[in-house]
């Protein structure tokens, strides 16, 4: 018992010990309020610049996604394995629409649709281009793509449509068909024999990507199944998340249900060309991060150098009067943290109030909003504030400022207490 009483003794006086020093600390930076203030505002603009940056680059990130993957990709996709590699007109899922219902009751699922896809051969009057055929359920889709919105002439298909078809401006255009004509599309089956359909050009869409415009026909699904040969089945089940960032969860959800021959596919898989494009710009806004850390945490060290030198006799006192140097460098470094932690608190009280309102009302972009609408995309940007730009700023600031007055600290070890005594 005494073992234990004496232990609790020793943290106590420890604490004790802890507490004081903070508050001498604390104390210590308001004695040239001017410097203290100047750290603080640098260190305050950083952190408030980096976790506006960081809002608007993962707000920028996700509007891009969505916009990738909202036209058809979806946020995944259940496959058959080598599918997406290596299309086959047999690759098929069995009870797309068993699936499909699996799919919508994982949480953070807000659509999910199966999709028929193969290559044909579409004609019209005397004109034929090779395009590639969808077969879709129209309210599915609505839920999946924003196809739907993009018809440009006529309308999207209905349910209960079943020879009709929408395809792209340019395919249309290539065709020589307008809304109201027919068109003969002819693929084949899995087992070899022709797939045809003669379906009514009911509409035809314009998304701004020139590969989609010139080579995609949409019919509804229970058409394709049927010249297709694929009762019941479909190539794959298109799911959409409630964001981009669910998209894993859910991933790993569908997993556990799907079999030995399939994979899901999430976006960084299905666009992968984006997926890369944005690792590339995270890695030189994290360059720019560091810099703009490290030019500030520059400063910081300047004003701990000055420090130093002002307080060497007193420093060289304390040590006279026994005080170990390691107590001193630790006050310095409770110095830095009040100054590092007071200087993050004002830059998140200045730029989470921001982030907050242009989330809500977002940063228009100008002349380019125009040239952005006819591609369907948003003409205003939304900041997103995430768990990670609230603490990579600040833990950034937060080492920075602890090496900044950890170097100049150091000094204080080769301090001689009577030189600096006899020299004062």
């Amino acid at each position: 018992m005494s073992g234990t009483a004496a232990s609790v003794g020793r943290r106590a006086a420890r604490a004790r010990a802890a507490g004081l020093l903070g508050a001498i600390a604390w104390r210590n930076l308001w004695r040239n309020r001017r410097r203290t203030a100047l750290s603080v505002g640098a260190i305050a603009f950083a952190v408030a610049l980096l976790t506006f940056a960081i809002a608007q680059q993962t707000g920028n990130y996700a509007i891009m996604i969505d916009n990738a993957t909202g036209m058809l990709a979806g946020h995944l996709e259940i496959q058959r394995r080598g599918f997406f590699d290596d299309p086959k007109i047999g690759d098929v899922l069995r009870d797309a629409a068993g699936r499909v219902e699996a799919a919508r009751r994982v949480p953070n699922v807000v659509g999910a649709t199966p999709r028929i896809s193969a290559f044909v051969l579409a004609s019209a009057h005397d004109h034929s281009f090779g395009a590639q055929l969808l077969g879709v359920v129209p309210d599915g889709e609505r839920a999946v793509s924003t196809l739907p919105n993009m018809i440009t002439e006529g309308r999207y298909l209905v349910d209960g449509g079943a020879l009709e078809a929408v395809a792209g401006s340019l395919l249309a255009s290539n065709l020589g068909a307008r809304v109201g004509d027919e068109l003969v599309i002819l693929g084949s089956t899995p087992t070899g024999g022709v797939a045809p359909l003669a379906v009514t050009l009911v509409g035809t869409f314009q998304s701004g990507v020139a590969e989609v415009d010139r080579g995609v026909v949409e019919v509804p699904y229970q058409a394709a199944a049927a010249a297709f040969e694929l009762d019941g089945a479909a190539h794959a089940i298109v799911v959409k998340t409630r964001t981009a960032a669910d998209a894993r969860a859910v991933g790993k959800a569908l997993r556990r249900d799907s079999r030995p021959d399939e994979v899901v596919l999430e976006w960084p898989e299905l666009v992968a060309g984006l997926h890369q494009a944005i690792e590339l710009d995270r890695s030189f806004g994290t360059i720019l991060f560091v810099t703009v850390a490290v030019v500030v945490t520059i400063g910081v060290f300047n004003a701990f150098v000055m420090t130093i030198f002002e307080r060497t006799r007193e420093f060289g006192t304390l040590l006279a009067l026994g005080m170990r140097p390691r107590v001193l460098v630790g006050t310095l470094q409770l110095e830095g943290l009040c100054l590092a932690l007071l200087g993050c608190a004002v830059g998140l009280t200045i730029g989470v109030p921001l982030i907050l309102w242009l989330a809500r009302v977002g940063m228009p972009i100008g002349d380019a909003g125009a040239a952005v609408r006819q591609f369907h995309m948003a003409d205003r940007l939304y900041p997103a504030l995430t768990l990670d730009a609230l603490l990579r700023p600040s833990a950034l600031m937060i080492v920075g400022t602890a090496l900044a007055s950890l170097l100049p600290a150091l000094r204080i070890r080769a301090l001689r207490p009577a030189e600096v005594l006899r020299a004062v």
